[in-house]
């Protein structure tokens, strides 16, 4: 982790490629079930505001304070889009009745254990509609330990004229913890000098039958599990796996 988180936030959004295809995907899924979509793990809530802006009533929350300030500064003139800070393990709105919960890409990892994954399928469901969806995108645990050398990585468009930003970022794999471990180095280069600093992370892997019976425990059905975003159909040797849920 890192202390003046404020720091990240301000250039979360380092590389300036063009995720519009990403965000309507999820535009597109939310509306087979309805208007009223929860993002949780927002961070700066750049979907959320797409989605608003595209006529959904998106409520989106983070825990860390300093991405949802950021986010605030950005998109506060959006209509319909509230960012909130909150914890996915324990959180209470006025608001009830969603449509539509998803978290992508591997955002739900970054919960450390099976019983904060509990929490957080328990909390999502006591905001949803019955017959509302939850869609996950996860990775299932890998057999065999790895380590990777460092890398550095540049921004595949560069965002900003006022600096250039780049990572060293260097990851391992304990496939007896199921954990991943990513650390890096985050560069910032202006018409100061160069300042940097540390960042890192740990990625919890869950088994495919600790998710099912998170799930069930909450309310849910599952309803589909693709390994991809065209739906493809999962088999038990796809480690992508993307779960789509209905709450009863």
């Amino acid at each position: 982790m890192i202390e003046d988180y404020a720091k990240h936030a301000a250039i979360w959004d380092w590389d300036g490629f063009d995720n519009s295809e990403e965000y309507n995907y999820w535009r597109k899924y939310a509306e087979q079930y309805g208007k009223k979509v929860l993002i949780p793990m927002c961070a700066l809530g750049q979907i959320g505001a797409y989605m608003a802006n595209s006529g959904f009533h998106v409520t989106a929350f983070d825990i860390t304070k300093e991405m949802i300030n950021e986010g605030k500064k950005r998109f506060n003139t959006v209509p319909n889009l509230d960012l909130r800070v909150a914890d996915i393990c324990d959180f209470d709105f006025p608001e009830k009745g969603f449509d539509f919960c998803f978290i992508a890409t591997q955002d739900l990892h970054l919960l450390t254990n099976i019983e904060m994954v509990r929490k957080a399928f328990k909390s999502i469901s006591g905001h949803l509609r019955k017959g509302a969806c939850i869609a996950l995108e996860l990775v299932l645990p890998k057999f065999e330990s790895y380590e990777c050398p460092v890398r550095i990585f540049h921004p595949r468009v560069p965002n900003y004229i006022d600096k250039n930003i780049w990572k060293e970022s260097k990851n391992r794999y304990d496939s007896i913890s199921k954990k991943q471990y990513i650390e890096q180095i985050v560069y910032i280069q202006d018409n100061k000098g160069i300042e940097s600093f540390n960042y890192s992370v740990v990625l919890q892997y869950f088994e495919r039958d600790e998710i099912l019976q998170a799930l069930s425990y909450a309310g849910f059905s599952v309803i589909g599990e693709y390994t991809d975003r065209n739906k493809s159909h999962w088999t038990m040797s796809d480690k992508d796996w993307l779960i789509e849920a209905i709450k009863q």
